[in-house]
C-alpha cells in the first residue's frame, strides 16, 4: 500500500496541514537557519584569523589577546547549534505534535551554549581588570553575579520541566 500519511491524518481531521503555508514556513525556516550558519561559519573564521594574526603580528601576546576568540568560537558554535537545530526539527523532521520535550532540549541546550559563552567573557572581564584596575571589580562581580542567575533559573527550568513530564 502506498499512501500519503499526512493526507489521511489531515482528512481525518487528526492534523492540519496547509500546503502552501507548509512551504512558506519552511522556505523561511531553511533561509534563517542557511543565513545563521553562514554568520557562524563567518564568526569561526574571525576568531581564527584573530588568533593566528595576534600571535604571527603582535608580539606582546596578552590573555585578552587569548580569550577574544574562544569567545567568538564559542558564540559561533551556540549560532551554529541553534540553526542545526532549527534546520533539523522545522525543515527536515518537521513534527506535528503536540510534544514539547523536543522544544525544552533545544531551549536547555541552548542556553547552556549561551551560558558558557558568559562566563568565558567573565572570566576575560576579571582578568581585564585585575590586570588594569581593580576599582573596577564591581562590574565583573555584577557580571558574574547575572550568569549565576541565570545558571540558576536554567537549574529551575529544567527541574520544574522534569518534574512536569514524571506527573504525565
Amino acid at each position: 500500500m502506498d499512501f500519503n500519511v499526512s493526507a489521511l491524518l489531515q482528512r481525518l481531521g487528526l492534523i492540519e496541514i496547509h500546503s502552501g503555508f507548509n512551504f512558506i514556513s519552511k522556505s523561511f525556516y531553511f533561509i534563517t537557519a542557511g543565513v545563521m550558519m553562514l554568520l557562524a561559519l563567518f564568526t569561526i573564521g574571525y576568531s581564527i584569523f584573530e588568533f593566528v594574526n595576534s600571535l604571527l603580528i603582535k608580539d606582546n601576546l596578552s590573555i585578552e589577546l587569548i580569550f577574544k576568540p574562544v569567545i567568538a568560537l564559542t558564540l559561533g558554535l551556540a549560532i551554529f547549534d541553534l540553526a542545526k537545530t532549527v534546520f533539523a526539527q522545522e525543515v527536515v523532521f518537521k513534527s506535528y505534535s503536540k510534544n514539547s520535550d523536543a522544544e525544552y532540549k533545544v531551549l536547555t541546550k541552548f542556553s547552556i551554549t549561551i551560558i558558557i559563552a558568559l562566563l568565558i567573557e567573565s572570566l576575560m572581564v576579571v582578568f581585564k581588570i585585575a590586570i588594569d584596575d581593580y576599582s573596577q571589580m564591581l562590574h565583573a562581580f555584577y557580571l558574574i553575579g547575572g550568569v549565576s542567575i541565570l545558571i540558576f533559573t536554567l537549574g529551575l527550568f529544567i527541574y520544574f520541566t522534569k518534574k512536569s513530564a514524571l506527573k504525565k
